[in-house]
């Protein structure tokens, strides 16, 4: 039966029809699917529309599965355009990228530098109470002469043998911390404790051809002068705590002499005070320079005060010039005992179970190792066997004393070095003429054995004067 079409559903079925065409999802995109179908099933029920295609939302054909992607109505967006800057622009912000890693590492191993440093300033004051050459660096106070070219010479002689600088350093490390503990109580530069590598190189029983004697080389008057006793049986200059108390003393007095100039006290420690106030008198008179590089000094003296300073080039940088410093440690090595009896120091060593040859070398100034009360009564121990030393002694009787040995016996204890010389101290009317000739020699054995250049003597000088020549009487 046919029914009349009411304007109410022409205008539905117009207004359904017109959006099936148009694609009513892409319109209502408020709705979904199943409003969708909703619609079509009430038109399919009306009569209005026969036959629909299913309407299916693009958000559910782009993830329905096996669906293929609707093409644009537009061909010209389907074609991808290529951008002729997309390489150099990779480029660009591939280079800033590195820029800025190379710049965060620059960055971090400038703050890991930074750490370390303050961790190594930290250290080292740390370890300067445990490294006795950090005392030894924070005390230098003389003026930096490293460019010199005596001082740039000895400094490449000294470091070509970077094995016998250690050695050096390994043999003063029984008497440093005592040097630098005394200069530090005086108040001295402690350029000062490295004077003993040049006079010495730390014997404590050193002897000179000039008849000096000790870590510090005091010749027998100035010895004398300074407190240091000498006997037959003893020897202070080979004592190594009174000869370092004598040389500081000695040193003080030249720094006083010469306003404090260092090189000078050390010029006048080397040759004496006198010749280098000659030098001085006569340069002043010639309108020169008088500093240590100016003055016309002794060979000897000219080479003395650049060894030194060589010397504290090469202990303040020794990674510089090759040498591995061991370490020192910031304590005593030596401990010292008063003993009111003679002890003989071989039997005192062989007790207590320690080598005589330490025992005997650090004191040395007991010349036929058997300790004398009435000169001295200390002791020098190393530190490690103290204890087993001191008991020791305590144990032994007392030792015969040696100044009750003969003299035939004496005579066979003090053959060495010491017995090469003597000395003549010059009277008015004296010439090297008359003295040769009384001892025996020449002129020229006499002015080569004293160290003179010309033939000018006075009253209370002492030449020295080899003992094997044979002594003559003239009237």
């Amino acid at each position: 039966m046919k029914t009349k079409n009411s304007p109410f559903r022409v205008t539905i079925t117009f207004f359904i029809s017109v959006l099936s065409i148009s694609g009513l999802p892409s319109f209502v995109s408020a709705q979904t699917y199943t409003d969708d179908q909703s619609i079509l099933n009430a038109a399919r029920a009306l009569g209005v529309v026969q036959d629909v295609p299913r309407i299916v939302p693009a958000q559910q054909q782009a993830y329905a599965p096996g669906a293929q992607p609707r093409p644009s109505a537009n061909p010209a967006k389907n074609i991808v355009k290529q951008d002729p800057y997309a390489a150099r622009r990779q480029q660009i912000l591939s280079q800033n990228a590195a820029r800025r890693k190379a710049h965060q590492q620059r960055t971090q191993q400038a703050q890991r530098e930074k750490h370390q440093k303050a961790n190594l300033q930290r250290t080292q004051q740390q370890n300067s109470q445990h490294n006795l050459w950090n005392r030894v660096y924070q005390g230098f106070r003389f003026r930096d002469y490293k460019h010199q070219p005596k001082v740039k010479r000895y400094t490449r002689e000294f470091s070509r043998s970077p094995q016998r600088i250690q050695q050096l350093a390994d043999r003063s490390s029984d008497y440093l911390f005592m040097v630098v503990n005394e200069l530090n109580r005086r108040k001295m530069p402690t350029e000062l404790a490295l004077l003993p590598f040049v006079e010495s190189a730390y014997k404590n029983s050193a002897f000179s051809h000039a008849g000096a004697a000790g870590m510090w080389q005091f010749i027998p008057a100035t010895g004398r002068r300074y407190g240091l006793k000498q006997t037959r049986s003893y020897d202070a200059r080979l004592d190594s705590h009174q000869a370092t108390r004598a040389a500081l003393d000695y040193l003080q007095k030249l720094n006083r002499q010469f306003r404090g100039d260092w090189l000078l006290a050390l010029a006048a420690y080397n040759c004496g005070e006198y010749r280098v106030e000659r030098e001085i008198t006569k340069n002043r008179s010639k309108g020169k320079r008088t500093d240590y590089w100016s003055l016309d000094l002794p060979k000897e003296t000219r080479q003395y005060v650049p060894r030194l300073l060589a010397y504290k080039e090469i202990f303040r940088n020794p990674h510089a010039y090759q040498v591995n410093l061991r370490g020192i440690p910031n304590s005593p090595a030596l401990a010292r005992i008063n003993v009111n009896k003679p002890v003989n120091l071989r039997k005192a060593a062989a007790r207590a179970g320690v080598p005589a040859d330490k025992l005997l070398a650090l004191n040395s100034g007991y010349l036929h190792g058997i300790t004398t009360p009435r000169y001295s009564n200390k002791i020098t121990l190393p530190r490690r066997y103290a204890g087993r030393l001191h008991k020791a002694i305590q144990s032994l009787p007392p030792a015969k004393d040696v100044h009750n040995v003969s003299a035939r016996r004496y005579a066979k204890y003090s053959r060495g070095k010491r017995s090469k010389f003597r000395y003549h101290k010059v009277r008015r009317g004296d010439n090297l003429f008359r003295i040769a000739r009384k001892h025996g020699t020449t002129v020229k054995r006499l002015k080569r054995l004293n160290k003179m250049r010309g033939n000018k003597i006075w009253p209370g000088k002492r030449l020295i004067i080899a003992k094997s020549s044979k002594r003559r009487s003239y009237s």
